[in-house]
């Protein structure tokens, strides 16, 4: 009863085996509780100002007045101009440490909005009725997201095109994006390769990420 009421006769901030606290409570050692609430992440503080988020190794608040983004971004990314050869490396600058970058959908089509576009497969300039596979994809290089949006062994052609595997260049590509900010995450985990020596994967098992 006595250290309560000490504690709370205090003014400014209190130190446990730190004659200098910095903080409110500021501890100086270990802490032991059966018991501690946080409030959830995304419930507003008790002035409504900022959010409660974890990060890799502690608590922080999370103020959207005060951020350049939020915790969950949409973004669509629309890129023209692109060659029949599609787009091979495209850097969108999004810090791929900070932020989760989800490609969910994306279009192709002519700068002027027509939708009369087909492969050529193979580049050979004969609409040959085949067409390679769609190779659309977010990756980190360099420390940010990349996009990659082509297809494989084919090139984009306009519709009637007089020569459109090798001259025409005026297409439009719409990617949709979600961007998640790594504040609500216990710690960033490590991209998982698994070698699955040609079999079917049913046998086959990766070790648990730290944190799961």
């Amino acid at each position: 009863m006595c250290l309560g009421l000490f504690l709370n006769a205090q003014k400014g901030n209190v130190g446990i085996n730190t004659a200098n606290p910095t903080e409110t409570l500021d501890v100086n050692g270990k802490t032991y509780t059966n018991s501690l609430y946080l409030r959830n992440p995304g419930e507003p503080t008790m002035t409504g100002g900022s959010f409660l988020a974890t990060s890799q190794n502690g608590l922080q608040l999370y103020d959207p007045a005060l951020e350049s983004s939020g915790l969950f971004n949409y973004l669509k990314l629309t890129l023209t101009g692109i060659s029949g050869s599609g787009i091979t490396d495209y850097d969108t600058k999004i810090d791929a440490n900070n932020f989760l970058v989800v490609l969910h959908n994306y279009s192709f089509k002519l700068n002027d909005g027509n939708t009369n576009v087909m492969l050529d497969y193979g580049d050979n300039g004969i609409n040959d009725n085949k067409q390679g596979s769609p190779d659309v994809v977010a990756f980190k290089s360099n420390g940010t997201w990349h996009i990659r949006a082509k297809f494989t062994d084919s090139r984009i052609i306009a519709v009637n095109s007089s020569n459109p595997a090798r001259s025409y260049n005026n297409f439009t590509v719409d990617l949709y994006l979600m961007a998640y900010r790594r504040l609500i995450t216990k710690q960033n985990i490590n991209d998982v390769t698994a070698d699955l020596g040609g079999n079917n994967g049913s046998t086959q098992t990766i070790t648990k990420p730290s944190g799961f």
